[in-house]
């Protein structure tokens, strides 16, 4: 592996550890039933949609697919798999 793609794995744990960490907050700011990608521990796109935040992110000049991307539920919501 290397080193730009350790770096890219690096942050897309990073930024996953900090949407799940934050989420209460990102529910508080209103981004429930939204998709929301974050990159550097910030929120840099949100919609209902996924392929809107995706262009968001495009038009950010950043590849969707190394940009962590997840679904804010609800407070109490339970995901069981």
């Amino acid at each position: 592996m290397t080193n730009q793609e350790l770096q890219v794995l690096e942050n897309f744990e990073r930024d996953s550890e900090w949407f799940h960490k934050n989420i209460v907050k990102l529910q508080h700011q209103g981004l429930v039933g939204k998709f929301v990608a974050i990159k550097n521990s910030k929120p840099i796109a949100s919609a209902t949609d996924i392929d809107t935040v995706i262009k968001e992110v495009e038009k950010k000049g950043e590849n969707p697919s190394f940009i962590f991307i997840e679904f804010v539920h609800p407070e109490g919501f339970t995901l069981i798999l």
